[in-house]
């Protein structure tokens, strides 16, 4: 058991944040006749999970929310946290690659095009993704997929940043837009698609696939992860369905 100076000490949190926690019910220590807050092993463990969704991104009240499903399926959660964090640790790499490549201009040792600029930026729908995606697939389909992600951004982009950065970084490493390393991020993407938008069939992943690189406003967007991305993403889907049909 823990008092909670101790718990602030430990976790670096202070002692108003988890007086805050509790009442709110985030985080509720039990109590002593004198009292005191007292925390467990398993309040610390609670306590690092937030500590995790915090830096994330994720709200107070989506916090709430994983933990209680969390309930059932402890390991789940952590591997999903354990995810997350190996995506965003994939961001800041590729954000420090940019940054290096940026002074590396600056100094006149290198050239730079805008777009790689923007390179590890964050994926997100941008209004002009947003319209463009409602000019392909109806105000209908995008409003339903926006609604379902409702409350879920943060796992939303990290998921999709995820497959990104994934295939960028394999591009990077020259591998070919068909490799099995490619065409299993493939997958995933479509595993996304279902989970947060619609029940995507393998031929209108084959479009959405074709679109990444056709369309203006999805090119720009995917090729913020490294100039090149939306074709080579394109050609990664292409091939995942037609195999996939055959």
């Amino acid at each position: 058991m823990y008092l909670i100076k101790q718990a602030a000490a430990l976790s670096g949190v202070s002692v108003r944040t988890l007086h805050h926690y509790d009442r709110i019910g985030l985080l509720v220590p039990r109590k002593g006749e004198n009292g005191y807050r007292y925390y467990t092993e398993e309040d610390l463990e609670t306590l690092q999970s937030i500590l995790f969704y915090k830096y994330l991104g994720f709200s107070l009240n989506d916090t709430r929310n994983l933990l209680e499903r969390a309930r059932t399926d402890r390991i789940g959660m952590l591997e999903q946290q354990l995810s997350l964090l190996e995506s965003e640790q994939r961001r800041l790499a590729s954000l420090v690659r940019t940054l290096e490549k940026t002074i590396r201009y600056h100094k006149g040792e290198t050239t730079m095009t805008t777009e790689e600029k923007f390179s590890g930026l964050s994926w997100k729908d941008g209004l002009e993704y947003t319209e463009e995606a409602k000019k392909r697939y109806g105000d209908e389909m995008v409003e339903g997929a926006l609604a379902r992600q409702k409350g879920r951004e943060s796992e939303v982009e990290a998921a999709f940043n995820e497959v990104f950065f994934g295939l960028s970084e394999n591009r990077a490493k020259g591998l070919p837009a068909d490799a099995p390393e490619n065409l299993a991020l493939a997958e995933t993407l479509l595993g996304h698609i279902r989970r947060y938008a619609f029940d995507c069939t393998i031929e209108v992943f084959g479009h959405i696939g074709a679109g990444y690189h056709a369309a203006p406003a999805f090119r720009k967007n995917i090729d913020r992860f490294g100039e090149g991305t939306a074709r080579y993403a394109s050609d990664a889907i292409r091939t995942f369905v037609e195999r996939s049909l055959n």
